[in-house]
């Protein structure tokens, strides 16, 4: 599997065309809040081709210059190939590919308890935990949204305080005041 980093255009084209399609709209930020932070070079939207060069996958994550982790902010299987081991060959192709500049690739699933269907929140959890990521003593609630905090070790694995300060530090960045106070809440070490 190959990654190709996507420039703005590239990005919003495929979010026009795929992600409109794969996640529900309260869960897609404005396109406009992508570029922005694309911007200012926190943003890293990839696509994840096969050896023809068709698009497989995509993960969009949030990194921060210096810092040992990202948050995976989107990723999807293209719909035709769910299933069939693309999903876990990407994840580890991205823990491959961030292993020189990450410890950790965190994932936020929604918890089980609190999702629309339980039993598909306990399935993508069981999902990245088969494809090596690790649990953590870590949630969240971000816009009423109650999460498990996962990570996907990539060169290295920092223990969860480490990760929720990281974590904090990834969403003071994408969510500016008002909105982060009383709206991004975490829980744990």
């Amino acid at each position: 599997m190959q990654i190709q980093l996507l420039d703005c255009a590239g990005a919003q084209q495929l979010y026009e065309t795929r992600m409109v399609q794969d996640f529900p709209a309260a869960e897609l930020k404005p396109f406009t809040a992508i570029r922005e932070m694309m911007q200012a070079g926190i943003y890293e939207p990839l696509a994840l081709c096969g050896a023809d060069g068709a698009l497989q996958a995509y993960a969009f994550q949030v990194l921060l210059p210096g810092e040992r982790a990202a948050l995976l902010d989107y990723f999807a299987v293209r719909g035709d190939l769910r299933g069939g081991g693309i999903g876990t060959q990407a994840l580890q192709t991205l823990a491959d590919h961030y292993k020189e500049r990450l410890d950790d690739l965190i994932l936020e699933c929604e918890h089980p308890e609190e999702a629309p269907d339980k039993a598909v929140a306990e399935r993508r959890i069981a999902f990245y935990l088969r494809a090596g990521a690790c649990a953590t003593r870590l949630e969240s609630r971000v816009f009423g949204v109650r999460y498990n905090i996962l990570s996907l070790p990539c060169g290295g694995h920092a223990d969860d305080a480490v990760i929720g300060r990281q974590l904090k530090d990834l969403y003071r960045m994408m969510v500016p005041e008002p909105y982060y106070r009383g709206n991004v809440i975490f829980y744990g070490p």
